[in-house]
């Protein structure tokens, strides 16, 4: 009787301790699943932990290498390794941009642009290997539009008079330009074409030259970017009749848009910063953050603005947009533009 009682005390002393262990055990797969199912906190992106390349497409001294080596500077202090500015020039900007599409989309090199590499190039150049879906837009930094100037001794004193002299007069408006296909001749050729006026490009090797022979009458008009006419309004050779920015231009506040006078044109040469696509996407992000931010600064806004530059901050997302939206503009346009 004695052993029957001490069995069963042991028995129960066992079952017991099962009961207990399958408890503790069952708390502890609970428990670890539990710990699994928490959230990983995000890490913060290392980028960058090398040098980054900042390609400028173009030679030293221009407006683009100007952009390039302000915003390098404000990324500078902002980034724990250096930004290194590299000018690739050739092929008015094609060559470094051909070559981006070989390299790696890591954040490591990224690069200025305007908005004819994408839009006019592909079309009048041969070999152009890249488009617009090649590559991740990540701000746009300035505006140079065109205006449309004429002699200080022309009869034209306004855009609405040149409309009727080619409309009742049959006059066939001769402008100056920098060369056929570029974006000041373009946007002047799509200016007469909404305004069904009578014109004929007469292109010169650069602006300069171009704005010589509007002063000496030898051209009816002139298309120019503000910077380069605004000395000769000042000095009263050359009158400024109508811009082709959405918006006044500070330095021409008395100037209307083209918009304003019933034409929808928003065209210039529009420069922003691109990089390879495929980028990591916090290393995207930490990009874009960094470059709108000097983009948005005081010190780059006047520097800007110093250069004759009109300061004009996009997203990439809106870079985008207006490349695709001026790509059908500008085939069409180039389809019609005299042969040379």
């Amino acid at each position: 009787m004695k052993k029957s009682k001490k069995l069963m005390a042991l028995l129960a002393g066992v079952l017991t301790a099962s009961i207990l262990f399958t408890g503790c055990g069952g708390t502890q797969q609970e428990a670890m699943k539990n710990t699994e199912e928490q959230p990983k906190t995000e890490q913060k992106s290392a980028y960058p932990e090398k040098e980054v390349i900042f390609v400028c497409p173009w030679p030293a001294g221009g407006s683009s290498d100007l952009i390039v080596r302000t915003l390098s500077k404000g990324l500078d202090g902002i980034f724990t390794k250096p930004v290194v500015v590299v000018n690739r020039e050739g092929a008015n900007g094609i060559i470094a941009t051909s070559g981006l599409t070989s390299t790696p989309a890591d954040g490591y090199t990224i690069s200025s642009g305007t908005n004819g590499l994408f839009t006019t190039s592909p079309l009048t150049q041969e070999g152009v290997n890249y488009s617009i879906e090649n590559f991740d837009f990540l701000v746009g930094v300035t505006n140079e539009p065109i205006v449309i100037s004429v002699p200080a001794g022309s009869p034209y004193q306004t855009f609405e008079d040149l409309v009727k002299a080619s409309q009742e007069q049959n006059v066939t408006i001769r402008y100056g330009n920098s060369g056929i296909g570029g974006i000041p001749q373009l946007t002047l050729a799509y200016l007469f074409q909404l305004a069904d006026i009578n014109a004929q490009p007469i292109p010169f090797k650069g602006t300069a030259p171009a704005i010589t022979a509007a002063i000496g009458g030898h051209v009816d008009a002139v298309a120019s970017h503000p910077g380069e006419v605004i000395e000769h309004a000042k000095a009263g050779t050359l009158r400024p009749l109508a811009i082709s920015s959405p918006e006044r231009a500070a330095v021409f506040p008395d100037m209307p848009t083209m918009k304003e006078l019933g034409y929808d044109i928003d065209m210039g040469v529009r420069k922003f910063v691109f990089a390879p696509k495929g980028m990591p996407e916090d290393v995207r992000v930490t990009l874009v953050e960094a470059l709108t931010e000097v983009a948005n600064s005081a010190e780059f806004k006047k520097t800007m603005e110093d250069a004759g530059l009109i300061h004009d901050v996009m997203t990439g997302e809106e870079v985008k947009k207006y490349l695709e939206e001026q790509l059908p503009i500008m085939k069409d346009l180039i389809e019609k533009m005299p042969k040379q």
